[in-house]
């Protein structure tokens, strides 16, 4: 404000100046330099005409050049006004002494209507009418000692002197000028105190804008540095598996960004119910003082509110106080954030606890995933081993059975038909070499090589041709129209065509079996038929909790592999047993060709 005043001074004075300088020429050009020229030209070409001397002449030029210096001094110094003040004066001595001197019947005294302009121009209106009053009292006072009598009796006729007729003249001139000069310097007057206001409008509304546009880069930088440290912590929760870096990282982010001196992360032990430090930024807290903070801890938990907590005097004796932030996701994840402030000014706005908030569910997030991808990994483990277990069944475990099986016929043999023993003992080796094959591949999660060899027709007709008791008649009769099956599909089938021909040659005593694989337009089938007396104890075993020494597994196995396709496994014992495995086309069809699959197949 004080800036705008000062800076509209300083206009006012260069204005009343510059003004100044005008008016000064205006007076000098007509009454001093045109009277000059006009001397001088007579003087060097018309000599003849003859020019009053006046003894006094210089010392008067003299006197003027003496005066208008000062004034553009006092301009020059930041006094426009009393120059101003000086010229008018000077002027109306000038004019008074001449009046004086003279009568007011000369025209010297419409000079009186300069001082009233310069006066209304350069200092104000009321200059203005003082002057004009001045003036007014100046050719009255003039009229009065110039005549005997105001009033003259000629012929018993009352008549003024001419002299008051040509003071009421003056009188009425001086103030119409003044009263024009008045109207023009107020209208003057009002335009610059308008411009004025208007100025220190504009500029009030400039700071107003500076102050809001300041405050609007606060808040962006405010906001900038939020979402910077919000992406830092999205950044590190994708990035890291460590949950203590990540919740350290958050309690240091939050302290930070919220003025607080530093962060605690607090979970509900699962055993006590209590709540323990789990992640620390730049705090610590007294295991006593935890324990009584506990019901307040429950309730904030529970109020699902954030919270002030005192935490009692610090070491210094001044009062510490904590904001309290549930951490709460699902009903996994249970905990606090608390922000500590050792000067007990733990209370922040509504925009600070939404953003607090904000962080600690990032906590929240972080240690949910911590416990899901645990859990990931617990499930990943037990899956895997399953499927060796799976895989052991179908290739170890038969396999071995395989061998018992041919060895015992090897025994039974070599009494009375060594040749036979030589069969059987060489298919006791190839059963040992596939099957360590077998297991070699179950320990890598590899493709079966009877399939690595071709697609699931080709396995089976290598699965009928080499059967695993001799004099077993396996025949294979494949139906519809083949399509590309995915390689969870076609191992699934073949396992269960292994197992069933195991169990066949264990239980069912049969000596031909029929492997049918149909080719719907809806599902892929698997038949399995057998001549011989079936499955015993077939629901007992199929139906048992857990495998265990007696069998069970590769039932169980079966079904598992099925069901994971969304497929059905279906055992019955009538006229002989039956096998049947059904996959959906939508599940057992892959949705891009499978390339290598048909490579390996070439080749």
């Amino acid at each position: 404000m004080k800036e705008i005043d000062d800076h509209f001074s300083k206009e006012e004075i260069k204005r009343r100046s510059k003004l100044f300088y005008g008016t000064l020429m205006v007076l000098l050009l007509p009454f001093i330099l045109i009277p000059l020229l006009l001397s001088l030209i007579i003087r060097t070409f018309y000599p003849q005409i003859p020019i009053p001397n006046h003894p006094d002449m210089i010392g008067n030029v003299i006197t003027l050049f003496l005066i208008i210096v000062a004034m553009v001094v006092l301009v020059r110094l930041g006094k426009p006004t009393l120059s101003a003040i000086l010229l008018v004066g000077i002027w109306l001595t000038a004019i008074i002494i001449t009046l004086v001197n003279g009568s007011i019947n000369d025209n010297v005294a419409a000079l009186l209507v300069i001082p009233i302009i310069i006066a209304g121009l350069l200092i104000n209106g009321q200059a203005s009418i003082s002057i004009a009053l001045i003036s007014s009292a100046l050719v009255w006072t003039i009229a009065w000692f110039k005549q005997d009598a105001p009033i003259l009796f000629l012929d018993n006729r009352i008549q003024f002197q001419p002299q008051y007729g040509h003071a009421i003249f003056w009188t009425a001139l001086f103030w119409t000028i003044a009263g024009l000069t008045w109207i023009l310097s107020n209208t003057i007057q009002r335009a610059l105190r308008e411009s004025h206001d208007q100025a220190l409008a504009f500029s009030q509304l400039s700071e107003q804008l500076e102050q809001r546009v300041a405050e609007q880069t606060l808040e962006l930088a405010r906001r900038a540095n939020r979402a910077e440290a919000l992406y830092d912590v999205s950044r590190a929760l994708a990035s890291t598996l460590d949950l203590l870096s990540v919740l350290n990282m958050i309690g240091e982010q939050a302290a930070h960004l919220l003025g607080f001196e530093g962060a605690l992360v607090l979970l509900t032990d699962s055993e006590t119910g209590e709540f323990v430090v789990e992640g620390a930024s730049h705090a610590a807290i007294n295991t006593f003082i935890l324990a009584t903070l506990q019901p307040a801890l429950r309730h904030v938990l529970h109020s699902n509110e954030p919270q002030i907590i005192a935490l009692g005097a610090g070491a210094a004796g001044e009062k510490t106080s904590a904001l309290a932030l549930p951490l709460r996701y699902g009903t996994n994840v249970e905990g606090i954030l608390m922000l500590m402030d050792s000067r007990g000014a733990a209370t922040r706005s509504s925009d600070d606890l939404h953003l607090a908030q904000g962080l600690a569910d990032q906590a929240a997030i972080a240690i949910a995933n911590t416990q899901f991808l645990e859990q990931a990994r617990e499930a990943a483990t037990l899956e895997e081993r399953t499927r060796l277990a799976r895989d052991i069944h179908d290739t170890l475990a038969q396999g071995l059975t395989g061998i018992v099986m041919q060895l015992g016929a090897v025994q039974r043999a070599l009494a009375h038909a060594p040749g036979e023993a030589e069969v059987h003992l060489d298919l006791a080796q190839r059963m040992a070499r596939e099957s360590l094959a077998e297991a070699r591949r179950s320990v890598w999660n590899m493709r079966s090589p009877a399939l690595e060899r071709g697609n699931i027709a080709d396995a089976l007709g290598n699965l009928a041709a080499h059967p695993a008791q001799p004099g077993l008649q396996v025949d294979l009769d494949v139906r519809g129209a083949p399509y590309p099956l995915e390689t969870a599909a076609e191992s699934a089938l073949l396992r269960v065509s292994q197992e069933a021909l195991v169990n066949t040659s264990k239980h069912a005593k049969a000596t031909k079996v029929q492997i049918q694989l149909d080719y719907t337009p809806d599902a892929i089938c698997l038949l399995i038929c057998d001549n011989g007396i079936g499955f015993q104890n077939i629901d007992k075993v199929d139906t048992a909790p857990t495998p265990g020494v007696r069998g069970g597994f590769g039932l169980m196995g079966m079904r598992e592999r099925l069901r994971a396709l969304g497929g059905r496994l279906d055992i019955t014992n009538s006229a002989g047993a039956q096998v049947r495995a059904t996959i959906p086309r939508e599940r057992a069809q892959p949705s891009q060709p499978n390339l290598l699959h048909e490579a390996n197949r070439d080749i």
